[in-house]
């Protein structure tokens, strides 16, 4: 059952109670589709759907502004409030949601007053779209099949910063192409009026001939040049170990919530579970967070150049740290004396201090690593 509001009403056509406002709000927050789950005709629970946004999808918004595109939109199957509160993030200039396959090409034709048309898409429903637009480009390596066979370029990578890349190589490629055709016309319409002047024996006209088509395939070749690649980022195992540990770090701050939620709900203090939050705290987030300072954060400087390029994120490292300690510190208290409602209020304020300052730096470190090199980020 997709949706709080359109949730409630099949609840009640089916005799079931529905959920308390409460939870309904909590809902509408998470901009998520939502699975109601009921035993024995009561409500026990909510399955939250939600397609995050990915992490590189800012940096690639960014670049193909910068490229020449004019105009982005999205277009999408969903339910408007997600695809609303995406474009809003975004800063998108048009969203449009709950599009059938037959929306999305109409929508497409539509955009066309606008100027040619380039539609990316992975999905079966994106390719009638991806047919109808001027330039269809399919992310390949997880997509459908028809999405590749109808798309005009396939990226066999699984990564939206590739699109600005390839426009601009493709533009690049183009450029040298019309360059060389101008040049090799130009000068073989100059050699044969040369030539028909009488200054031109044949033989050496042919000479020049060839001469001319050396000349403009080399130029061609520029095609295949580009940027140099970067150098890599030292001991690479260790700093893939060290991103794959934000998936250990994003269960944590799931762990966090559902015990914020709990203290909020029930009013309770499950020191068990919190206990368990500052050993995991303690043993896992403070050591990765150390581990990144002495042997990422150094090569990730000198990579993006700058006095003190990483100076925010170590700044957010410290405050994570502090705030840690803090929250150990009262737990630690908590287990050795009977619990006051001070203590208790200040550890559920921690938790969800310590849970917006985690998931900000662990996105941020993740936007940052992706644009430096590829490397296994959340999906």
């Amino acid at each position: 059952m997709r949706g709080a509001g359109h949730g409630h009403t099949l609840l009640a056509a089916a005799g079931l109670t529905p959920p308390s406002d409460g939870a309904s709000a909590r809902l509408s927050r998470a901009a998520a589709a939502a699975a109601w789950v009921a035993l024995d005709g009561r409500v026990a629970g909510a399955v939250l759907l939600t397609d995050p946004i990915r992490p590189e999808a800012s940096r690639t918004l960014r670049a193909l502004r910068s490229a020449g595109l004019q105009r982005l939109v999205m277009v999408s199957g969903d339910r408007p409030g997600t695809v609303e509160e995406i474009g809003t993030l975004l800063g998108l200039d048009a969203v449009h949601a709950d599009l059938s396959p037959a929306g999305k090409i109409a929508l497409v034709q539509s955009e066309r007053a606008h100027g040619p048309t380039l539609m990316i898409g992975d999905g079966i429903n994106d390719a009638p779209a991806l047919a109808a637009a001027d330039i269809g480009i399919a992310l390949g390596a997880r997509g459908a099949a028809a999405a590749s066979e109808v798309a005009d370029a396939v990226l066999m990578v699984d990564r939206l910063d590739r699109v600005p890349e390839a426009v601009t190589i493709a533009r690049r490629s183009r450029s040298i192409a019309l360059q060389s055709i101008a040049v090799g016309m130009g000068l073989s319409v100059l050699a044969m009026g040369v030539a028909a002047l009488g200054y031109l024996p044949p033989v050496a006209g042919a000479l020049l001939q060839e001469t001319i088509d050396v000349a403009v395939i080399l130029n061609a070749l520029r095609a295949l040049s580009g940027r140099p690649l970067p150098r890599p980022l030292g001991d690479r195992a260790a700093v893939h170990r060290l991103v794959l540990e934000h998936e250990q770090l994003r269960a944590l701050l799931e762990r966090m919530r559902r015990t914020a939620e709990h203290m909020n709900r029930e009013g309770e203090t499950p020191l068990d579970d919190l206990r368990g939050i500052n050993a995991e705290l303690a043993g896992l987030l403070l050591p990765h967070q150390q581990a990144e300072e002495r042997s990422l954060y150094p090569v990730l400087a000198e990579r993006l150049g700058g006095r003190d390029p990483l100076g925010a994120m170590s700044r957010m490292h410290e405050e994570i740290a502090r705030e840690a300690k803090r929250f150990g510190t009262l737990v630690e208290r908590m287990s050795c004396s009977a619990i006051s409602r001070s203590e208790a209020h200040e550890v559920h304020r921690l938790l969800q201090v310590l849970d917006a300052l985690i998931a900000v730096h662990l996105t941020a470190e993740e936007e940052l690593l992706s644009n430096v090199e590829d490397l296994p980020v959340r999906p």
